[in-house]
């Protein structure tokens, strides 16, 4: 999927593009069993007075160059939990080995009322997307 033909749910902003990412050790062979990305990992969600800290590693096909994501968040904000999803380029393919990388990023949260951030690697196919429930540390 090419991050120009995305499709994401109804009320989804652009926040940032990461470049920054922290490359692991490859992983051969791939844990991953589908076309679909495995959901995100090690999310943690650190609260620092309306900022939120945000720490993910995903799992991508070795095969892919992966030098940049873009994140998006959904808005307005329903209940307590902040959608955000992490989008790359990729190829629908079962990968034969995976890499993890590593990153943080920032929310604004002015009004604390974000408790819960559900983060998704996106596939355009919402049943197959599964999000990873991490809570907000307060602090």
């Amino acid at each position: 999927m090419s991050t120009e033909d995305k499709v994401l749910p109804p009320g989804t902003v652009f926040l940032t593009t990461i470049t920054n990412l922290q490359k692991g050790a490859i992983i051969s062979p791939s844990t991953q069993t589908t076309v679909t990305p495995l959901e995100p990992d090690h999310v943690s969600a650190l609260e620092n007075g309306t900022t939120i800290t945000i720490t993910a590693t995903v799992y991508v096909d070795a095969a892919d160059d992966l030098s940049s994501l873009d994140v998006y968040i959904t808005e307005p904000l329903t209940g307590d939990t902040q959608d955000v999803y992490f989008v790359y380029d990729y190829e629908e393919e079962v990968p034969s080995a995976l890499y993890p990388y590593t990153f943080s990023f920032e929310i604004e949260d002015p009004t604390n009322s974000i408790k819960y951030i559900e983060s998704y690697l996106w596939d355009e196919d919402p049943v197959s997307s599964r999000g990873t429930v991490t809570e907000v540390d307060p602090g």
